[in-house]
């Protein structure tokens, strides 16, 4: 798997943005609300840590799926314009519907997404506009820049009154075609995780590719399936404030870190750790970890994983916190990452 061992977390302000300097930060993994421009690599998605992967359509030869076409059929009916934007009360209207969707950090207006000058600040934004004629009202909209070589989607909103129409994706499809027709070589449709997400349907379009933060390649590179087996490293709680367990880079003492594999972290806990009443697990993906990882046979005859070198924090998904049960012994949940890794 082709993932960059380099944390990114950045932030600017810009005020104005050209067509190539738009197209300059799309390729590195920029994206902006309003005049607010940030990239990240990792973030954590329900309590794991994933990396964060951009994702943008290459045009040249595109063409829609079946089910693109299905969805592009089913809402011919409807009014469907493009335009430089400007916003009316009818799409603040639309986006209080639209936030309804959301469960937590509820964004309090459409100015979370766009700066209050739109039209010219940091750059010209266009908006798709979906009007349901028979009843007189806008029912979904879309919002997207402009580069020199490509456009790139800000938001989408739809009345999800008309959930089964499939708007988010019929407005991404229609901004497609816009940048088809402006003979445009990319459109960026947003990110994904390195994992199963809300996120996937994004992956779903032809065409893509994906960002590992240092190039742009076929997505299967970075989504690789299946993962590899996870490991476990085991800490003692008096020893998880000391720097080598603090820094980016995991670095106990010794000639390799030891690991174990998930049904393996008991009996270790329970031979190595017999004097601790808890202890902390950390759960790590190897496919993260860019040290050597060696199976080497323990003095029992089995076979145990051990790094040569070190663990990026990054590549700690999850810590888990157990304790000796009534009998004094560890015990730990072999399939605990399975929703995950299967």
């Amino acid at each position: 798997m082709a993932i960059s061992p380099n944390y990114i977390n950045e932030s600017k302000y810009l005020l104005h943005v050209r067509p190539a300097q738009l197209d300059a930060l799309w390729k590195e993994g920029w994206r902006h609300f309003g005049t607010h421009f940030y990239r990240y690599s990792w973030a954590s998605y329900d309590d794991v840590l994933c990396m964060v992967v951009p994702l943008r359509v290459s045009l040249e030869s595109y063409k829609h799926n079946k089910r693109f076409k299905k969805i592009l059929s089913k809402n011919k009916h409807f009014k469907t314009t493009v335009s430089l934007i400007s916003l009316k009360e009818e799409h603040h209207v639309l986006f209080d519907k639209h936030k309804q969707k959301f469960t937590h950090t509820i964004p309090q207006d459409i100015y979370v997404f766009l700066s209050r000058q739109p039209d010219k600040i940091p750059n010209p934004t266009y908006q798709i506009n979906v009007y349901d004629t028979e009843n007189n009202k806008l029912i979904a909209s879309s919002f997207f820049d402009v580069g020199s070589e490509a456009i790139s989607s800000v938001y989408g909103m739809y009345d999800p009154e008309y959930h089964n129409y499939s708007l988010g994706i019929y407005t991404m499809l229609m901004e497609i075609e816009y940048a088809k027709s402006k003979q445009k070589k990319y459109y960026y449709h947003g990110y994904s995780y390195d994992f199963p997400s809300m996120y996937d349907y994004k992956k779903r379009f032809p065409n893509i590719e994906a960002y590992d933060w240092r190039s742009w390649q076929e997505p299967k590179n970075i989504f690789m399936k299946p993962l590899p087996k996870r490991i476990y490293h085991i800490v003692k709680l008096s020893d998880w404030h000391l720097d080598h367990y603090q820094e980016t880079e995991i670095r106990p003492p010794g000639e390799f870190i030891h690991c174990s594999y998930a049904q393996q972290v008991a009996r270790s806990a329970n031979k190595y750790f017999s004097d601790q009443e808890s202890v902390l697990v950390l759960h790590i993906a190897p496919e993260r970890v860019h040290s050597l990882i060696k199976d080497e046979y323990a003095p029992d005859g089995l076979l145990f994983p051990h790094i040569y070198g070190y663990i990026p924090k990054m590549a700690v998904f999850r810590m888990t916190l157990i304790s000796k049960n009534e009998n004094g012994s560890f015990e730990f949940d072999e399939t605990i990452d399975n929703d995950l890794y299967e």
